[in-house]
């Protein structure tokens, strides 16, 4: 049986492709952060919905996305998720990126994401 936060990323990425926000919305916390690109954040749900859409128009509302491997490291209410995130889209070739996320357990025993950054190590001096 896969661990609730490979479940809850799978929905996320069907949730990315369909461009279903307000799914989408449903698996972060109220606090997330969205890394947009590197030296880019989107705090906060509003703020990483209105990133989303425009990410969606960026991407010539065509953005495909798929996890290619992932590991999770749970510690209590707490997980760390190292991923290979597939992208593209009709203006973007495939690219592999070595993604890491955060999710926290709420106290009904969801997983929501709190820490999105599909950039991995990317993000390390380009800020």
């Amino acid at each position: 049986m896969p661990h609730p936060v490979i479940e809850q990323i799978a929905k996320a990425d069907k949730a990315i492709v369909a461009e279903d926000f307000e799914t989408l919305m449903g698996i972060y916390t109220e606090d997330s952060i969205l890394v947009i690109e590197p030296g880019r954040h989107a705090v906060g749900k509003d703020a990483i919905r209105a990133a989303f859409e425009a990410i969606a128009v960026y991407f010539q509302n065509g953005l495909k996305v798929h996890q290619q491997g992932m590991e999770v490291l749970e510690a209590g209410d707490t997980a760390l998720v190292l991923a290979n995130t597939v992208i593209s889209a009709p203006n973007c070739p495939e690219v592999i990126r070595k993604a890491t996320y955060v999710f926290t357990k709420n106290t009904d025993g969801v997983w929501r994401c709190s820490i999105d950054n599909s950039y991995g190590h990317e993000i390390i001096g380009k800020s």
